[in-house]
């Protein structure tokens, strides 16, 4: 039989699931609940031929929808020949691209270097002055192995359960040769390091470690050390190894702090200076994962927070992550939605920025009560952001006061078990990926940072490409590992105040 998706003609040997099929294709497609036929968002619809309806399908549609095609991607099975579409492919395109620093014009004679941050959703590298640590230009696209799931979770559920490390391996290895190929094109001298940071689980996949430490306690990671190692290594049978620009080029992972606290935290926290700073301040990396930490030059507290993927689009009804038309920021005034989106392009989705934006000038209107209920006007129906396209319903509110209330939870347990209180920190350092640059008045109102907070706010946008930069110029390893050595994690799900407080900041 044959199937097309998207216009491209496959064909089958039996019946196969959906999901298998497009990973086989190197078609990829975010599975926000990592497959589990929870969150409703991998929409596909049968435009010819015909599909079983599933339970989950029946959770999600209308009767008039699932006659008209709609399924769930994450639960179809393919029996017979049909035709599939769904958005993703061409939405994603917006993730990708190099972006010059006009700042940082080429020297005659320079040493070039790459840094690397692998998040779960995203891939981000830059080309590096090795000496000064400037950026030339820098390359974002996605880390395909969102196709498994997400979250840290789902892809270690992945690896652990269904047997797909490898494959995951190989995902993060291609999406790596093509940001490098899309550097090279700018660099005119050989690259002497490839500096490479993420999360725990994303640098396991990388290195092909096995994941079953890190799938249940007491999360045992094979290795957070610094790692060196060549470029053949990094990127397997690659033909990138045979680039004369590469021959010569070192590789090096950056230390993690523990299984939940990654390499990413220690870039940030190395970059930002918190480990040389006199007063306490509080470092806070937005994400699925919510890293956060709290001290100075005497040591530092760290913690993880699992926020959700509300702050990346998961999630949401109509939520997106921060590619060009991704609506992020929102204005009310006299019942009037105004809103902007990234790049000024038409609309696609909301994300984060976006949604807290929102969710501020909801509250400033009057438009829920201190519990997150909608008033009756928008009860049923949500606020329109845009009639008919985009909507903010009273699940994507509860979505977003789950993940504000583990966030604030996990602060005040932080800085409470520090030995600090919120007046006594000099300024909160804020990183993570909203998908654009959050207005901080906004994210005071829909009570995501402290307010006695609000004015002491530092935005590092991406700091652990920062952090890389300050260790491509001066790679002090051992200052790093002492750093590390003098943080301690807590974890918020032993702390007996976590529940309580977690219930206080569900409400606004």
């Amino acid at each position: 039989m044959q199937i097309k998706i998207n216009g491209q003609t496959i064909s089958l040997a039996a019946p196969e699931p959906f999901l298998s099929i497009l990973r086989r294709e190197k078609i990829y497609f975010p599975l926000y609940c990592g497959g589990r036929g929870t969150c409703g968002k991998c929409r596909i619809r049968i435009t010819e031929g015909s599909l079983p309806i599933t339970t989950e399908d029946r959770q999600f549609f209308s009767e008039d929808e699932l006659k008209a095609g709609y399924r769930l991607g994450c639960r179809a099975v393919i029996t017979a020949s049909c035709a599939i579409n769904f958005e993703e492919i061409q939405r994603e395109d917006g993730f990708y691209g190099l972006k010059p620093d006009k700042d940082s014009r080429m020297p005659d004679k320079v040493s070039l270097s790459i840094a690397v941050d692998i998040g779960s959703t995203t891939l981000v590298m830059a080309l590096v002055h090795t000496d000064s640590g400037k950026i030339v230009t820098e390359y974002r696209g996605l880390n395909h192995q969102r196709s498994y799931g997400t979250d840290v979770m789902a892809r270690i559920k992945a690896a652990v359960e269904d047997g797909q490390e490898q494959a995951m391996q190989a995902l993060i290895r291609q999406n790596l040769a093509e940001g490098i190929v899309s550097l090279l094109k700018s660099a005119d001298a050989p690259i002497e390091q490839i500096v490479i940071a993420g999360n725990t689980t994303m640098l396991h996949l990388l290195r092909g470690y096995d994941c079953r430490g890190l799938s249940a306690w007491p999360f045992q990671p094979v290795n957070l050390d610094f790692e060196e190692l060549s470029t053949a290594e990094l990127l397997g049978e690659s033909p990138l190894v045979e680039n004369c620009l590469l021959k010569q080029t070192k590789v090096t992972l950056l230390a993690g702090i523990s299984a939940f606290v990654g390499a990413d935290i220690t870039a940030g926290l190395w970059g930002c200076g918190i480990a040389g700073n006199e007063k306490p301040r509080l470092f806070l990396d937005l994400g699925t994962n919510a890293e956060m930490a709290v001290g100075n030059k005497e040591g530092m507290l760290v913690s993880s927070a699992a926020a959700g993927p509300a702050f990346e689009g998961g999630q949401l009804s109509c939520g997106t992550g921060s590619i060009p038309g991704a609506v992020r920021d929102v204005r009310i005034q006299y019942g009037l939605v105004r809103y902007e989106t990234i790049g000024r392009k038409p609309p696609v989705g909301i994300c984060g920025s976006g949604l807290v934006s929102a969710i501020s000038e909801m509250r400033k209107s009057r438009m829920m009560d201190n519990t997150g209920r909608l008033s009756p006007r928008y009860a049923s129906g949500g606020l329109e952001i845009i009639p008919g396209k985009i909507v903010i319903t009273q699940a994507d509110i509860r979505e977003y006061q789950k993940a504000r209330a583990a966030i604030r939870a996990g602060l005040e347990i932080l800085v409470e078990n520090a030995g600090y209180r919120m007046e006594e920190i000099e300024a909160l350092e804020l990183a993570g990926g909203f998908g654009s640059q959050p207005d901080i008045a906004k994210a005071a109102g829909a009570g995501l940072i402290p307010e006695e907070l609000a004015e002491r706010v530092h935005i590092l946008g991406n700091a652990v490409i920062a952090g890389l930069c300050m260790y491509i110029q001066c790679p002090d390893q051992e200052g790093i590992r002492r750093m590390i050595q003098h943080t301690r994690e807590i974890s918020l799900a032993n702390q007996p105040k976590f529940a309580k407080t977690f219930l206080e900041f569900s409400c606004f």
